[in-house]
Parts: C-alpha cells; sequence; structure tokens
C-alpha cells in the first residue's frame, strides 16, 4: 500500500466513525480488516504447525505375576 493509500484509509476510518461514510470508504476499511485477519490466521496456523508437540506417558512395566498367597508360604 502506498503513502496515499494508507492516507486515504487512515482518512476513510475516521470519517466512518464520526459517522456518514461514502460506499468506497467502508469499503476501503473492509478490504484492510480482512487483509489483515487473512494474515493473522495465516501466522496463527504456521505457528500451530511448527509447535506441535506430543507428550507421551512413560511406559510402564508390566506387573509380576504373584499368585495370591504366595506371600505367605
Amino acid at each position: 500500500m502506498t503513502a496515499d493509500g494508507s492516507t486515504a484509509l487512515a482518512a476513510a476510518s475516521i470519517r466512518i466513525t464520526r459517522g456518514n461514510p461514502t460506499a468506497e470508504e467502508v469499503a476501503a476499511v473492509a478490504v484492510l480488516l480482512t487483509a489483515r485477519l487473512r494474515l493473522a490466521a495465516e501466522q496463527a496456523a504456521a505457528g500451530q504447525e511448527e509447535s506441535a508437540v506430543v507428550f507421551r506417558l512413560p511406559r510402564r512395566r508390566p506387573p509380576v505375576f504373584a499368585p495370591p498367597g504366595a506371600w505367605a508360604s
């Protein structure tokens, strides 16, 4: 986006918040917000793919069989 485009966009957003915006101003702000949301979603998706970690429980040894009453013999 050029400096003129960002200046026009800033002016459009101010005018929208004050009321009486034109259709072009509303469309410009909508396009900007959509682009920023798309970038944020792409960054979040990329961050999730890189930071995927699997935590596994340590393996337990199978219990040794002790027949009932073995402690008494």
